[in-house]
């Protein structure tokens, strides 16, 4: 390793942090034992990953304002030139965030402000590149929820789980703690599980592991449990509500944290694809391009960032999607939200990727956002991306029509119908056959729900998902809406096994 940036900790208030000088297409970490001490801010740089040693910060970079109401503001921060739209860096909350590194035995600290040079396309998009590997071979992911203006504690709200680039922060890393402020010491909090909490040494704030505070994010309060060190039985008891990564007074945030819940949960498991997907669907980012390329490495993929457009995440998302199926990926991104209209210009996702603000509005008073979406699918075909950014995929297809009401009871489940999600019904044409027109069926796999200690247990007997398609022709077809069935809906004879379907 190389220094390449050194400068005295009392003149960083001074100017805006430069990299200019620094070589572009390098691994670059801050010195976390020279800013904890409030020494240096010194940043080395390496050819090589640094696996294992050091801690990789997550945070929003616009967060909560710099300080509390009636609190004194006056804090030493710091800027990076070319960082336009990210809020100043509080000194102490990076110096603290320092501190948490070397308590977890790391002396180098990975930071995107300062270890990418954000004046250089061509740095960023090497570092964008390789953004996954970096946050996967670190030792913690530490998150700062609130931003680093200033640390925030555990009642506080803040938007770090709507965020695009934290879905990634929080699923490559091998653990992720939060790091937030804090006044009762190491201790635990005690609910329906426990959340241990380990302070930092000589400071008022405190660390936690990500997945027992989302767990834990969904009970109102916790008591703080801590005995007394001369007599066992005495214990302070304080009721502490948990707001910091999920707030319940902003609408859809329990929709997210599930999301975040399910990827972390099939991390490394059948199903993973799906919830990332879903998870993804659900964030904003402030380059709605950064929507795509901060997923792509979730998926063995990485794309040239240089050759998109700010705004350019259509773009961005065929060229995700003919990657993933190039490298014998399946198609899951179909249905992954299917309760949402499908999107006016690329059908094959939901509308909210071409909005590019996350989901909003009238989704969230949809079922299907809350326990509806608590699965991932099973059996999602393969196939490829052609040049005109058509999914070709090869699936079990039907020919069908609108059920009329006096077409038989919607309810048997001897009718060969599926329902959509406006509550309408479609009957397959039994004897249409691969000579019918459009509209079609098209069986994407069968829902599997999540199953683990968090979320519920239910059995849906309407558990295979269809995608229902039309167009001008049977090779340019669109996505019109999503169905779900029963399995006895596939024994009628209109079904055709392994046909080619194009679709955009």
């Amino acid at each position: 390793m190389s220094c390449v940036l050194d400068l005295p900790f009392t003149s960083l208030s001074t100017s805006p942090i430069s990299l200019d000088q620094v070589p572009a297409a390098r691994y670059r970490f801050i010195d976390a034992i020279a800013f904890s001490t409030s020494t240096s801010l010194r940043v080395v740089e390496s050819d090589v990953l640094l696996k294992n040693r050091y801690v990789a910060i997550s945070y929003v970079w616009k967060g909560l304002p710099p300080s509390l109401p009636n609190s004194n503001p006056a804090q030493q921060t710091m800027t990076i030139k070319n960082a336009d739209n990210a809020d100043p860096i509080s000194l102490e909350a990076l110096r603290i965030a320092c501190r948490a590194a070397v308590q977890l035995d790391c002396a180098l600290l990975w930071l995107d402000g300062l270890c990418i040079k954000q004046g250089d396309e061509d740095d960023k998009a090497w570092q964008i590149s390789r953004m996954f590997s970096i946050y996967e071979h670190s030792r913690v992911c530490l998150i700062l929820p609130g931003g680093l203006s200033r640390l925030v504690a555990l009642h506080e709200e803040t938007n770090w789980v709507s965020r695009a680039w934290t879905l990634q922060e929080a699923i490559a890393p091998p653990r992720c703690k939060v790091l937030f402020t804090w006044q009762h010491g190491t201790c635990y909090l005690t609910g329906i599980a426990g959340v241990y909490v380990e302070q930092i040494q000589g400071e008022e704030v405190a660390m936690a592991e990500l997945m027992s505070l989302l767990g834990a994010s969904d009970m109102e309060m916790y008591l703080v449990t801590k005995s007394d060190d001369t007599d066992p039985e005495v214990e302070e008891r304080q009721k502490i509500e948990i707001n910091l990564i999920v707030g319940d007074k902003r609408p859809g945030d329990g929709t997210q944290r599930n999301a975040l819940i399910g990827a972390l949960d099939l991390k490394g498991k059948e199903g993973m694809a799906s919830a990332i997907w879903r998870a993804a669907m659900m964030r904003t980012a402030y380059r709605p391009v950064d929507m795509i390329l901060s997923i792509m490495g979730m998926f063995g993929v990485s794309l040239d960032a240089r050759k998109f457009a700010f705004d350019d995440r259509l773009g961005a998302a065929v060229a995700l999607m003919k990657a993933i199926l190039e490298n014998g990926g399946k198609a899951e991104w179909l249905g992954v939200i299917p309760s949402i209209p499908p999107g006016e210009v690329l059908s094959t996702t939901p509308s909210i990727l071409e909005l590019g603000v996350g989901i909003e509005g009238d989704f969230w008073d949809s079922d299907a956002m809350t326990t509806g979406l608590l699965w991932w699918l099973k059996g999602a075909p393969g196939g490829f991306v052609d040049e005109e950014g058509y999914v070709n995929i090869m699936a079990t297809v039907a020919a069908v029509r609108l059920a009329s009401e006096e077409s038989g009871d919607p309810s048997s489940e001897s009718t060969c119908r599926i329902r959509d999600y406006e509550k309408r019904h479609w009957e397959v044409i039994e004897t249409g056959g691969e000579s019918s027109p459009p509209p079609y069926a098209v069986r994407l796999g069968e829902k599997k729900n999540y199953l683990n200690g968090i979320y519920p247990t239910w059995s849906d007997p309407e558990n295979n998902l269809f995608m229902l398609v039309d167009g001008e022709s049977k090779s340019k077809l669109r996505v019109t809406g999503y169905a779900v069935g029963r399995s006895e809906v596939l024994d009628s004879t209109g079904w055709c096994v392994n046909k080619t379907v194009r679709v955009k």
